[in-house]
C-alpha cells in the first residue's frame, strides 16, 4: 500500500503559505487603512510641531499611523484603533506631588474631537510654559 504522508505534507504546508500570504495580506491593508484615516491628524500635528518649535521641552514624533508628544513631565500618543474604529489616546506623567507614575486612555469618534484634544494638550502646556516664563522676567 503506497504512503500519502508527502502529499498530505505537501498540502498542509501549501495550505499554512496560503494563510500567511492572506494574514500578510489583511496586516499591509490595515496599516494602509489606519494611515488613511490618521491623515488629517498627523497633518494637524506637523502644523502645531510648527507653531510650537520655540518652545522648551515640547517634542513632537510624528509617524504615517501616530504621533508621540512629550510635554515637559508628560508623554502622549494619539493613533487610530482599526479593531474599535476609533481615535484612541494614552497619556502618562508623573505625579509632581508624589511621584506616582499615573496612566489614562481616551477614545474619540471622529478625527476633529481627536485634534482638538491634541490642541487641548498643547494649550495647557502653552499655558503653563508662558505662566513660568512670566514669572521668570518677575524675580
Amino acid at each position: 500500500m503506497p504512503s500519502d504522508i508527502r502529499e498530505r505534507l505537501e498540502n498542509v504546508i501549501r495550505a499554512e503559505d496560503e494563510k500567511n500570504r492572506n494574514r500578510l495580506r489583511a496586516s499591509h491593508e490595515s496599516a494602509r487603512g489606519v494611515e488613511e484615516k490618521f491623515e488629517p491628524v498627523r497633518q494637524a500635528a506637523e502644523e502645531l510641531r510648527e507653531q510650537l518649535q520655540s518652545l522648551p521641552s515640547i517634542e513632537f514624533t510624528i509617524n504615517p499611523d501616530s504621533v508621540w508628544l512629550t510635554l515637559a513631565d508628560r508623554d502622549l500618543r494619539f493613533g487610530y484603533s482599526i479593531d474599535s474604529q476609533k481615535f484612541v489616546g494614552e497619556e502618562a506623567a508623573h505625579s509632581w506631588y508624589d511621584g506616582e507614575l499615573y496612566a489614562d486612555h481616551y477614545e474619540w469618534d471622529t478625527t476633529e474631537a481627536c485634534i482638538d484634544a491634541i490642541i487641548r494638550f498643547c494649550a495647557k502646556y502653552v499655558r503653563m510654559a508662558r505662566a513660568i516664563r512670566v514669572a521668570a522676567e518677575q524675580s
